[in-house]
């Protein structure tokens, strides 16, 4: 018996192939929505969107018929054709100003939102923001690939809301306990006695620093009972990076934050371990922009709840978070997050880490680049996925794709993620 269309398995390229009709038909849910359009013609434009390269031998057979399923349910046979009503549609699109009056419509809107989406997977080598595709993509109208209407639909419909100013975020500040350790970790004057005086004065850091100093992870026996044993016991960098967590750990402390938390630690031991590698970056200010390189998540709750369900909208619809952040905000949670640090007043080279995180083809410094790579081994889906930035990147730290295959998250990030 063949095995089942869902169980089949399917390749990189047509994985991306997929994933490219599914934002496709994010974005042209947009631009229906925005056009008052009824639900039977938004489904139908989905499902068109959805099976738009069926005719450019692309989607293997099998992958098209995953995709039949998906849209139509397990009682469709994989040998049926493509519903007559979807063909037409289909059809129009490639040939513009062919069939009906309606299926010439939703073939515009299907040809916008494609045009749309390979341009922003052109982005790495472009470079083009989010308005000057969308004014470029004007030119459309004149050349009869799409109506006008739809064009101004896409446009209005992601006209960025208000965010708040950045001073009314009401973001927590930093511990001054535990900056006053840190500081004090990185004096070579500093002795053992003058950090303890500083963590004891933070019950918070105190106890992490003890709790993780006594857990079967350091595989000692022998209980320790004071912070000064503990700190000892751990080392100055482990005690470091848990100071370091245990200090930013309350901004992230929302249910709806709980994963960007978990994920900002992996990065930080990415990070960490990567600037290990190349020999150029301070491993201790790697593991603080891993921690901070997505602050600017607590920026998007100062949104307005119809903005942010639309923003969830396009991410379940399939588009990556800044994909959906940069085509709703004009902005996205890498800039929200420089605005902080550079608030908080931290050294220009992490605020500009921050800023250009996710967009390594416009880098100034090493770090914003080992934040891209730690990013990739993480396996975030937060961008499109991008060989040009990633190329880019390592060759911005010094190092190979074989360079980094031993750097996976540490038996201490995990503890600190559960912590």
């Amino acid at each position: 018996m063949p095995p089942s269309p869902k169980n089949v398995p399917i390749s990189p390229a047509t994985k991306g192939l997929l994933a490219h009709c599914r934002r496709t038909a994010a974005v042209a849910k947009l631009i229906a929505h925005h056009l008052f359009l009824p639900s039977e013609e938004k489904n139908l434009l989905c499902a068109a969107c959805l099976l738009h390269h069926r005719s450019t031998g692309l989607l293997a057979p099998e992958s098209m018929a995953r995709l039949l399923v998906d849209i139509f349910g397990e009682a469709l046979r994989v040998d049926d054709p493509v519903p007559v009503i979807v063909r037409g549609v289909l059809n129009a699109y490639d040939v513009p100003g062919s069939g009906t009056v309606l299926e010439s419509r939703l073939a515009g809107i299907l040809r916008l939102a494609d045009a749309f989406d390979q341009d922003m997977e052109a982005q790495p080598i472009d470079g083009e923001e989010v308005g000057e595709i969308l004014e470029r993509l004007r030119g459309g109208v004149d050349a009869g690939l799409w109506p006008e209407e739809s064009i101004h639909a896409l446009v209005e419909s992601t006209s960025p809301p208000s965010i708040r100013e950045p001073g009314t975020w009401r973001l927590p500040v930093f511990p001054q306990a535990a900056l006053r350790t840190l500081r004090l970790m990185r004096d070579p004057r500093a002795n053992l006695a003058d950090v303890v005086e500083a963590a004891s004065l933070d019950p918070v850091i105190a106890g992490l620093v003890m709790q993780l100093a006594n857990s079967p992870l350091f595989g000692s026996r022998t209980w320790i009972s004071t912070l000064s044993q503990a700190i000892v016991r751990l080392g100055f960098a482990t005690s470091q990076k848990v100071i370091t967590s245990a200090a930013l750990r309350p901004m992230f402390s929302s249910p709806s934050l709980q994963q960007a938390w978990h994920h900002s630690l992996q990065v930080a031991d990415l990070s960490e371990q990567l600037a290990c590698h190349a020999g150029t970056i301070d491993p201790a200010e790697a593991y603080l922009a891993g921690l901070l390189h997505d602050v600017g998540q607590i920026a998007l709750h100062s949104m307005q709840l119809y903005d942010s369900a639309r923003l969830q909208g396009l991410v379940s619809g399939g588009c990556p978070q800044i994909y959906a952040e940069s085509l709703l905000l004009r902005t996205d949670h890498a800039k929200l997050g420089a605005e902080i640090a550079a608030g908080w007043r931290l050294p220009e080279t992490m605020v500009s880490a921050i800023r250009q995180h996710h967009r390594s083809e416009k880098a100034e410094s090493p770090l914003a680049h080992l934040l891209y790579v730690a990013e990739y081994l993480s396996a975030s889906e937060e961008d499109l996925p991008s060989i040009t930035r990633l190329e880019t990147s390592l060759k911005g730290i010094g190092l190979a794709l074989d360079d980094i295959g031993d750097c996976t998250v540490s038996a201490l990030g995990s503890w600190l993620a559960a912590a």
